[in-house]
């Protein structure tokens, strides 16, 4: 974090309503969040059908992402934001639909996190992508950083307002909430004037586009390791949150949507994160701001293991959340920081590749696991595999990697050179 910190970006009206739109959205995303995984494992009693839900909605994303990497870079990225929100707006009235009239099944479920998937696969690296366009390129940093904590806040806010409403109006009102929110960012996107970029010529082809964009993350080791640490992050240590129902029900022995709490606490210790990184600003090199974030997960994990106290699972889910920010603001900084306009949605699909990879393969994971041998020893096991890469990752000189300030092989018309 920079020592002046990052709140005076807000100035700027258009990002600060932006901001505004996409924290209260996000936020009752994640009351759908906590709702639909509750309800699908009160359905079917089995933490596999987790696991498939996340690779459901997750793999599309996967897929897609590169490719809406290129389209990032060569047209609107507002107006791909605009159709992705519609679609997931419909998709979500469409499972409100199927919950009122008493006609989900595990299986439907799985098909609407699918369709919101493939929206979800052309809309996050766009996202990614957009934010620095609605500041200067002076505070470009500062605006990725708040994107950041945007999502922090809706970590922490969703799961708690969850808790709330689930208790007193049940699962249908949640995802009726979250519909609803799709309309601000609607709204905020179709006033929004975002500056003007360098784009992808036209006449450049998609494979080749993608070929430019995966051979620049290879030969820069920095990225390369950006990617990997994204794909460890989210397959220990974010798969955590797609298990949180049947973690409530099995470790702790309370009911799945008491989920909510421990997401609740993931989203606080996020918090805290930001906070103390404001406070304390840029004291550690960035490998080891990743690294602590990285064993922060492992910790996280363990901690969740070790007791049937449902207050220690608070703990080690709030050591999750500030694990998650450190790690989050390491790797986006490091990348937004030193790619150019023209190749930042392809830069951002390939670190977002990471993450959404990671997520299915852990909760998949971890429900497998968990349902033939016990939750506790999926923990254990997420919590080794985890710390074995790191230590892999640090023995190679990998991670000291990503102190350095320029890029090689970059040049700043968004095309690639021979790696030095």
């Amino acid at each position: 974090m920079s020592r002046r910190g990052s709140l005076p970006v807000l100035r700027h009206r258009g990002f600060a309503a932006f901001f505004a739109a996409a924290s209260i959205s996000n936020s009752a995303a994640w009351m759908q969040t906590i709702a639909v995984p509750a309800l699908l494992f009160d359905l079917t009693g089995k933490a596999t059908w987790l696991g498939i839900s996340a690779l459901a909605t997750l793999v599309p994303q996967v897929i897609i992402s590169p490719y809406a990497g290129v389209l990032a870079d060569r047209v609107s990225r507002r107006l791909i934001l605009l159709i992705t929100q519609i679609v997931s707006m419909l998709v979500t009235f469409g499972l409100w639909g199927m919950y009122v009239a008493d006609a989900l099944t595990p299986w439907r479920i799985v098909f609407l996190g699918f369709l919101a998937g493939l929206a979800g696969g052309f809309q996050n690296s766009t996202w990614q992508a957009f934010i620095p366009l609605l500041v200067p390129r002076s505070e470009m940093l500062d605006a990725v950083k708040l994107n950041t904590v945007q999502f922090t806040l809706a970590r922490s806010l969703g799961p708690m307002i969850a808790g709330l409403v689930l208790a007193r109006w049940g699962s249908g009102v949640a995802i009726f909430v979250n519909a609803t929110t799709y309309l601000l960012v609607i709204a905020v996107l179709l006033i929004l004037r975002p500056r003007e970029t360098a784009t992808l010529a036209p006449e450049v082809k998609v494979f080749r586009a993608l070929g430019d964009g995966a051979r620049f993350v290879w030969q820069n080791l920095p990225l390369r390791t950006a990617v990997v640490a994204a794909f460890l992050s989210a397959a220990c240590g974010q798969s955590m949150q797609s298990q949180a129902a049947a973690i409530s029900r099995r470790v702790f022995g309370h009911a799945s949507k008491d989920s909510a709490w421990l997401l609740t606490a993931l989203g606080t210790g996020a918090l805290l994160s930001f906070v103390g990184w404001t406070i304390l600003g840029e004291r550690l090199r960035r490998s080891r701001q990743i690294l602590l974030g990285q064993v922060g997960f492992a910790a996280s994990a363990l901690v969740i293991a070790s007791s049937s106290s449902f207050t220690i699972g608070l703990l080690g889910y709030a050591i999750g959340g500030f694990s998650h920010l450190t790690n989050s603001v390491g790797i986006n900084t490091l990348i937004q920081g030193e790619i150019p306009d023209a190749m930042r949605g392809r830069m951002m699909s390939f670190y977002l590749m990471g993450i959404i990879g990671g997520i299915p393969v852990g909760a998949y994971f971890l429900g497998w696991v968990g349902d033939a041998f016990g939750m506790r020893w999926a923990l254990l096991g997420n919590a080794g595999l985890l710390v074995l890469a790191l230590a892999w990752l640090w023995g190679r000189g990998w991670l000291a990697s990503m102190d350095i300030t320029t890029m090689s092989g970059h040049r700043m018309d968004g095309s690639t050179a021979p790696a030095r």
